[in-house]
């Protein structure tokens, strides 16, 4: 009886052992840009004013090659006044990355409009979050653009404190639209990185409704 109660007690301490036993789990694959890159909400105040007049949705995603000095930015604005919401104006364009100090920049580079891009309200509503631009439908609705400039861009690792109480990355920089009849744009641009928290994007879409967009 002894030596079945030692066997038990073995196999027990053998099992306990066992099921503590740590692994190493794999490291998910980041780009070079991983500090930079990602989905954000920001609001666009246009210069020389003192309150914000449109809410931009911002995709920045590495290159093909994944270089570490560059990367591709997207800018969807969320003013459905002028459209539908379903149909916005977007732009994309390469920029000039520092990885390392997480700013990015871009000087009269060529923008295209793209087909499709990042609508965060339709992503909360149906789940992908893509949908077709307005320029792509209706370009001769539109003022087309030709290039696009980015000074003073930056990133900053947890630089916002959320509503739901953590932290996400902060966004900023100043930005100029330059379209093909000679007018410009100017934004300052500040936000927050996507967090998946539904009140984290409480403060935009109260935002947006109060405009009456929707």
């Amino acid at each position: 009886m002894k030596t079945i109660f030692k066997l038990t007690a073995l196999v027990a301490a053998l099992a306990f052992v066992f099921s503590c036993e740590t692994y190493k789990v794999k490291e998910p694959d980041m780009t070079a840009i991983n500090k930079v890159d990602g989905k954000y909400m920001a609001f666009a105040t246009p210069a020389g004013e003192a309150e914000a007049s449109t809410i931009f949705a911002i995709v920045i995603t590495n290159t093909t090659d994944d270089a570490a000095d560059a990367g591709w930015i997207t800018i969807t604005d969320m003013d459905y006044s002028y459209c539908h919401w379903q149909r916005l104006f977007a732009v994309r364009f390469h920029i000039d990355v520092d990885a390392n100090a997480q700013t990015f920049q871009a000087a009269n580079v060529q923008v295209v409009e793209p087909r499709t891009s990042w609508n965060p309200y339709y992503e909360s509503a149906a789940g992908n979050g893509s949908m077709y631009t307005a320029t792509y439908q209706w370009p001769a609705n539109f003022n087309q653009t030709t290039t696009a400039s980015i000074s003073n861009g930056k990133v900053v690792t947890n630089g916002v404190t959320t509503p739901s109480g953590y932290k996400a990355d902060s966004i900023e920089f100043d930005y100029t639209l330059n379209y093909s009849d000679g007018s410009s744009e100017t934004y300052s641009v500040k936000g927050q990185k996507k967090t998946g928290w539904a009140e984290d994007a409480e403060e935009y879409e109260t935002w947006i409704a109060e405009q009456g967009w929707w």
